[in-house]
């Protein structure tokens, strides 16, 4: 049988990455099925486990995937770039990234909340080196003194991210009149408001 050679095996990961997106966008990860997300890639039935342990691996992977191209999009401002400007930049990529594969946003975001913390706290590393860039975004500007100081940054950071994922929650939400475009100003706007020198 001849072997797979290695830009083979990346086109074959990749394409079983996308059919898992949406395969758990559909189904949830209860209801996913490693077979059909083989086959919706084109491949064999089976041929996921050459790539993956399990499926939580396979789910995983695709979250680890979101957090690569939101890193990529991300739209980096000079360092000294004003606070606002440096957040916009931040979030204008993440929502580019989630407008692309929303609904498995959407999923992802579902099933976290749903898991055991210890089996999320093997998904989220994921997102460490992007949290690490915005919270160092967040030590220069109170630095400068753009930002309260009387918070420590990792505070304020994950206040920030909090604001950005529930406004994104609350855009998919029934009748929610929050449109995902606006998102990055209106996070930005209140994060601001509220993280003021005092």
């Amino acid at each position: 049988m001849a072997r797979v050679d290695e830009v083979t095996k990346a086109q074959h990961r990749q394409r079983l990455l996308e059919a898992a997106a949406a395969e758990f966008a559909a189904k949830g990860l209860e209801g996913a099925r490693v077979d059909d997300i083989s086959l919706a890639a084109g491949l064999a039935k089976g041929t996921i486990y050459n790539y993956f342990d399990s499926k939580l691996a396979v789910f995983g992977a695709v979250v680890e995937e979101w957090a690569r191209r939101t890193g990529e999009a991300r739209i980096v401002e000079p360092d000294d770039a004003s606070i606002r400007d440096q957040l916009l930049g931040f979030v204008r990529g993440d929502v580019a990234v989630i407008a692309e594969m929303e609904e498995f946003a959407r999923a992802a975001v579902r099933e976290v909340l749903t898991m055991p913390p210890d089996v999320v706290a093997g998904i989220l590393p994921a997102w460490e080196p992007i949290d690490a860039e915005l919270e160092a975004i967040v030590e220069r500007a109170q630095g400068r003194g753009e930002l309260r100081s009387d918070r420590p940054a990792l505070e304020l950071t994950r206040m920030f991210l909090t604001l950005v994922n529930g406004l994104v929650m609350e855009h998919w939400f029934p009748g929610s009149s929050i449109v995902l475009a606006d998102i990055p100003e209106l996070a930005v706007d209140y994060f601001l408001d509220g993280a003021l020198p005092r």
